[in-house]
């Protein structure tokens, strides 16, 4: 039987950050300074365009084209980019179905748990709702029900079900 832990433990076993953790100073410094480059890498390109087109008559902005030059380079390139946006978003939609397809006729599917022990379980479950509860049809039709302080289940009435059921099976 498995120890009950915690969500951050389980996290731990799972995923390993080292910026999150404690120390590991240069990396925490790299990362931040990468981040600061990139995010100066996008804005100077969207100043750039903007000051240049949409801000073209406001003299508070300095404007890097100041040029008709600039200005055709500007919707040329944003035709250019369309044109892109829009054999990239075909050839995802494309690829995305094949893989869809080819996953769902071509691929194993494996399953990750115990079938069988699921079924056994599911069945020890129901029997135990219909001796405490009532039948399936009435659990399931009932829109309210106040269950008594006497059928209330404990914490670990569930997991002791279980347990038996696996025993049971040995």
């Amino acid at each position: 039987m498995k120890v009950n832990e915690n969500r951050h433990e389980a996290e731990k076993r799972f995923v390993r950050d080292s910026f999150f953790e404690k120390g590991h100073w240069w990396n925490k410094f790299y990362i931040g300074l990468l981040t600061i480059v990139g995010w100066i890498a996008v804005s100077i390109p969207i100043y750039w365009t903007i000051s240049s087109t949409l801000l073209k008559h406001n003299s508070k902005f300095y404007h890097v084209w100041n040029d008709r030059a600039g200005e055709a380079i500007y919707y040329h390139t944003g035709f250019q980019f369309l044109v892109s946006l829009g054999i990239i978003s075909v050839g995802v939609l494309f690829l995305t179905l094949r893989n869809n397809y080819r996953i769902k006729h071509h691929e194993l599917v494996e399953k990750l748990y115990d079938e069988e022990g699921l079924q056994a379980r599911k069945t020890t479950l129901n029997a135990f709702y219909t001796e405490r509860f009532g039948s399936e049809e009435t659990r399931h039709e009932a829109r309210y029900y106040s269950v008594p302080e006497e059928k209330n289940l404990a914490d670990d009435t569930i997991r002791k079900l279980y347990r038996e059921a696996e025993q049971h099976d040995d």
